[in-house]
């Protein structure tokens, strides 16, 4: 390329690659070093423990099972969230293909309505739908004589953390299924109205002609949930509090993170120095298990 070009490129890349370095790049750098220290978040760095830390996260036994339970539980979250993201996405993302173009316009602007909304306003509004006495789906199923069904679904153990998966699924549901109309759509039409010739239904033409033609997409999808459910805090924070109730069913990483750093997880595992260290280790993971799935896609692209 001619100087001439480089340099309008690096005029215009300059200023956002600034702003990446000092708002991410620099703040995870010195995350790491922190996390060298036995550090209480306030005055200058001192104590250097080294690797200290990390083994006191991964295998000390007063700390370490929180950790792996934090992790399952991001796992699980995962699980949930990716499931129906798959099924409700995919699913909806077709019909929306197959209706006509003012009604998907419709559809689309409704479905990311709850996208919008700030995550205060959808714990609210859910923590009243799912009270157990008095709340709207209790009403609901008092009124279709299914009692045996309104159960304190975020006063349960086994109930909370799935219950605040598929909160934040349909919160999010609307941008996976704008990515999956747009990939649906690329598929050619003649590949379709060949499948159908062969007899081929509704449902068959998406399990075996359109599922297969968008895996890439439903990679990116699974990247970016992956990703997502590593970095929930938000719902969990507001609906169970920070001690991620009930007895702990709902702890995450991030959860567990906001103890370790600002305390409530109790004086032997209260630090700044320790909770960048966590980060740090669920970063890591974050990342490659992201670099795995991003090589699949890649592989199924070409």
């Amino acid at each position: 390329m001619p100087k001439r070009q480089v340099a309008i490129l690096a005029a215009f890349v300059a200023p956002a690659f600034l702003l990446f370095a000092v708002f991410v790049v620099f703040p995870l750098l010195d995350g790491v070093r922190y996390s060298f220290y036995n550090w209480n978040g306030t005055g200058p760095l001192s104590n250097f423990i080294g690797l200290g830390n990390y083994a006191f996260t991964l295998f000390d036994p007063s700390f370490a099972p929180e950790f792996w339970r934090a992790v399952g539980h991001n796992l699980y979250f995962f699980a949930i969230s990716m499931v129906l993201t798959l099924v409700f996405g995919i699913g909806l993302a077709y019909m929306m293909m197959i209706v006509n173009e003012r009604a998907s316009q419709r559809y689309s602007i409704i479905m990311m309505l709850p996208f919008t909304l700030p995550p205060v306003a959808i714990a609210y509004i859910w923590t009243i739908y799912l009270e157990p006495n008095s709340g709207v789906l209790y009403s609901v199923l008092h009124a279709l004589h299914l009692d045996a069904l309104a159960l304190p679904f975020l006063g349960s153990t086994t109930l909370a953390l799935p219950t605040i998966a598929v909160i934040t699924a349909w919160v999010g549901m609307g941008f996976p299924v704008l990515v999956f109309l747009a990939s649906l759509t690329e598929v050619p039409q003649d590949t379709m109205d060949a499948a159908a010739l062969d007899g081929a239904g509704r449902f068959r033409i998406l399990w075996s002609v359109l599922i297969p033609a968008i895996r890439p997409t439903i990679l990116l999808i699974t990247t970016m949930n992956f990703i997502g459910a590593f970095g929930t805090f938000d719902l969990i924070y507001i609906m169970q509090g920070s001690q991620a109730g009930p007895s702990g069913s709902t702890d995450v990483l991030g959860t567990l993170f906001y103890r370790t750093g600002f305390g409530g997880f109790g004086t032997t595992a209260q630090s700044m120095g320790l909770a960048t260290a966590l980060a740090v280790v669920g970063f890591v993971i974050v990342v490659g298990v992201s670099a795995v799935f991003l090589r699949l896609q890649k592989r199924f692209a070409d």
